[in-house]
């Protein structure tokens, strides 16, 4: 049994209890050929397909906004029987079918491979955010929220969520060879809606921690303990310590007062996710 098992069946709950209460939930199979082993896409996709920006009077969509609610998570299995490689789901309108101009969020991509296993889980969550790679669409991420702009361009070439969903696991099978199979869900339809996967991906997170926890330990490293019991006069890496605790004062501090109306969001190649 893999470690995310029971949230890949909790996921799976989920969607047919969002159809039992009337939403439309709609299926599509990635629909573009392979051409020379990669697939053929009506956008760009891949490392520097896009700009990394897309400034708020470009913008024709926004999704996940801080007050429009956002959640995303990724799941594996070495079971390639526990998801159908391919699948994109959305629960919620499309780029194109609201008069909203900011849509709720939910992202969940579910990977799997008979060679999968714990060593490939921080890629894997690294990968779900597409940063500069695929083109009219730009994302910045915080732990298990996204929030992403779809620009006036790409959506007059008809960007939907069929070609990010593909996009993705593109991406993702491209930077991690031992993904054979995977799925993605979107959610779009009510931020309600997107409370039982944020309990869900509670759950995940805690999974996450223990994983990273136990990398680090087989290399002789307790991260949740400091060497000196907090005594930090006596610790020669107390400078360090305290520089990367000021960078994560400051990025929440930002985080929590971006003026989102007014400000573009940029996400940079190459920032790093744990």
């Amino acid at each position: 049994m893999s470690l995310f098992d029971e949230q890949i069946r909790q996921v799976f709950r989920y969607q047919e209890h969002m159809a039992d209460k009337g939403n439309y939930v709609r299926e599509v199979q990635c629909p573009w050929p392979v051409v020379n082993g990669r697939e053929e896409f009506p956008f760009k996709v891949g490392p520097g397909a896009g700009s990394g920006l897309v400034l708020k009077s470009e913008t024709f969509l926004e999704l996940g906004s801080p007050t429009a609610g956002s959640c995303a998570f990724a799941l594996f299995s070495d079971q390639t029987s526990a998801v159908h490689d391919g699948r994109v789901r959305l629960i919620g309108p499309d780029i194109h079918e609201s008069d909203e101009k900011t849509y709720p969020f939910g992202q969940v991509i579910m990977a799997a491979g008979a060679d999968l296993t714990e060593a490939d889980y921080h890629s894997l969550c690294q990968s779900q955010y597409v940063g500069d790679q695929v083109e009219g669409f730009m994302v910045k991420s915080t732990p298990g929220h996204i929030w992403g702009r779809v620009s006036r361009q790409a959506a007059q070439k008809g960007f939907n969520f069929a070609f990010l969903g593909g996009a993705l696991i593109a991406l993702v099978k491209a930077q991690i060879p031992h993904v054979t199979h995977m799925e993605v869900l979107f959610v779009t339809s009510d931020k309600a809606d997107l409370q039982p996967l944020v309990e869900i991906g509670g759950a995940v997170a805690q999974i996450a921690k223990a994983i990273k926890e136990r990398h680090w330990k087989e290399r002789g490293i307790d991260i949740d303990e400091c060497a000196f019991g907090g005594h930090c006069g006596n610790c020669s890496d107390k400078s360090v310590c305290d520089e990367v605790k000021k960078h994560l004062h400051s990025r929440k501090h930002k985080i929590e007062e971006l003026d989102y109306h007014g400000t573009s969001m940029v996400l940079q190649p190459s920032e790093k996710r744990n």
